[in-house]
Formats: C-alpha cells, structure tokens, sequence
C-alpha cells in the first residue's frame, strides 16, 4: 500500500502536468483561456502553483489534499466510474457540474456523489485564487471484497436517496480537516487521522436513509433500478416515457413501476418531476429567467411549471432568494 506525493512542496504545474495526470486518472482537462485542449501538447505553460499529496487507506479510500495557487482557469471533467465520491471545499471556490446539474461551491461546502457509465463530473476552476480541497473517493475493487465494513459501506450507498448530494461540512468536522491537512506529523498519525476523517466524512455525506421499508431484490434489479434513477436525475429535462424506462431497466412497465415505488418511496414520475423541480430552483439561482428554466427542466409551458413549482416549494420561480432546499427525497 503506497501513497503518491504528488508536490509535497510548492511547485508550478504547467498544462503538460495537468494532462499527465489526467492521462493516469482518467481526467480530461481544458484551458479555455490558454486555446489548449486536453489532447494537444503544443504549448506547457504554468496553468497553477501549489502542492498535491494522495493516501490510499486501509478502509479502501484515497484521500486527496490539493491547495494550488490558480494562475490560468481549467477545467476538469473526471468520467470514471466511482461507487462513491465526495469532494470537500477547504478554500477558494468551485463550480461543480453534474449532468444538467451546476451550483457553485465555497468553502465548508461538499458534494457527494456516485459516477456510472456515461456520467462525469465537472469542475471549473476560476483563476486568481488559492484553491484548497479534499476529496475521498473509495476503490471499486476493494468494495467487492466481502467484510463487516464494506458490507456497510454498501448498504449506505444502497440507501442513498440521489446519485449526488450537496450538503455543508459540520464545523468540527470542517476545522479538523482543515488543521490535519495543513500540519506536518509522523505519516502513521496522519494517516490514522484520515481514516477517522474518511468515515465521518461519509457518514455526513449522506441524506437519512427513507422512512419507508426498503424491499430486498437480487442486486440485477437493484443495480437496473438505480440505473434508471441516475438516467432521471443526471438528465430531468429529457422526455421519458414508462415504457422506454422499462425498457432500459429489463423490466416490464408494471414490474418497473411497483420495484421504483417499493424501492425508493415515490413513483416513477413523482421521482421525476422533483428532480426536475431541483434542476430549476438551480437554473433559476444562476439567473435564468421563469421561461429558460422551465424549458430546461422538462416543461413545455411555463405556467403548468410555475403551478408545480409553488405546490412543491410553497413559493413562486420569481420569488427564489437564499439557500436553496434539500435534496429531493
């Protein structure tokens, strides 16, 4: 079991660097300012300054800490499959998209998160800033070795009520990341620390689990119904019809329809319609007026939009200020 110091000191990362690591992590990195896709090599220059350090845990997580001095925007655009991962905000900002999804992140803020075939997560980066983050991402392979603790790693993730969760770091919890991350010490305290760091930060990271009782299905039905789910929720402004979604989970549309409520509580199209009513509380918060979020969101009329939205949120599209509302259930 290995760690990789990326950059314990500060030292200039230039774009060669950044496509170099992508090329290790299955990363895509763009330089929008620079003219320089992730596929060309004509230019190198120093895109951020700073230091990245990566411990792999006994518990099957890696655990990254960056703190880069951003010198050139970038974007990132990570596409591979991840049961779970949660990106914390220590410092700086961050916009963080996920399929129709976008909100921006500041400091105490995190996203938890779980990445299936055809999914990404993407991450700009604003320059001019000092940008510090950590993010937990666990092994696939080692959930599938069987023990008490990945058995309750799984049955945490099973729970879950949304493939991503944006939420707000409790203080203590928020002050000893800060601190552990930016102290020296012997690497066996350390990582001892992380591993306490790793669990809290997943038992935070996820909503209660539903109040109704979960049935147990084999886990080819539960990982098709968890498909569909993530196809509504990464993408609610698409059109959907019961039959395509049965079709995509290998069910029929009555087997579909009564596995999807038994499962997570709500029927298929009352999933839905909140995500959709999510995604447009978010487009409304970035400025997009009542007609471009509706649009966006799946509606094809602006006042049957302006109708769900007061019944679900108790308040109209224009009258949107302050924090936005919990995930959906």
């Amino acid at each position: 079991m290995s760690d990789t110091q990326l950059a314990f000191q500060p030292q200039p990362f230039c774009v060669d660097d950044f496509l170099s690591f992508g090329r290790h992590y299955g990363i895509r990195f763009q330089f929008p300012s620079l003219g320089v896709r992730d596929d060309a090599r004509a230019s190198s220059p120093t895109v951020a300054r700073g230091c990245v350090q990566e411990w792999l845990l006994r518990s099957g997580f890696w655990f990254t800490s960056s703190e880069l001095d951003v010198l050139e925007p970038y974007e990132s655009i990570s596409q591979g499959r991840s049961p779970l991962l949660i990106v914390v905000i220590l410092s700086g900002c961050v916009t963080l998209r996920v399929g129709a999804w976008q909100r921006e992140f500041h400091p105490g803020m995190a996203l938890s998160l779980r990445l299936g075939d055809g999914q990404s997560l993407h991450a700009i980066h604003l320059s001019g800033q000092r940008l510090k983050t950590a993010t937990l991402a666990l092994d696939p392979a080692h959930l599938a070795e069987s023990s008490a603790h990945n058995d309750l790693l799984t049955q945490v993730l099973n729970e879950a009520r949304l493939p991503f969760h944006p939420w707000r770091v409790p203080k203590d919890l928020f002050g000893l990341l800060q601190q552990t991350l930016s102290e020296g010490g012997a690497d066996s305290q350390r990582r001892l620390i992380l591993e306490g760091l790793a669990l809290q930060l997943v038992g935070h990271g996820y909503p209660a689990p539903p109040r109704h009782r979960v049935p147990v299905f084999p886990s080819g039905s539960r990982q098709r119904l968890e498909t569909v789910r993530q196809l509504m929720a990464f993408a609610p402004g698409d059109s959907y019809s019961l039959q395509d979604l049965a079709a995509h989970a290998a069910m029929s549309p009555s087997s579909l329809r009564d596995k999807f409520r038994r499962t997570y509580g709500v029927s298929v199209f009352e999933y839905l319609r909140k995500c959709r009513l999510e995604l447009a509380w978010s487009l409304l918060e970035q400025g997009h007026s009542v007609q471009q979020a509706a649009h966006q969101s799946g509606y094809r009329h602006a006042t049957n939009f302006a109708t769900a939205f007061r019944k679900h949120f108790r308040c109209s599209p224009s009258d949107i200020a302050g924090d936005p509302p919990s995930a959906p259930a």
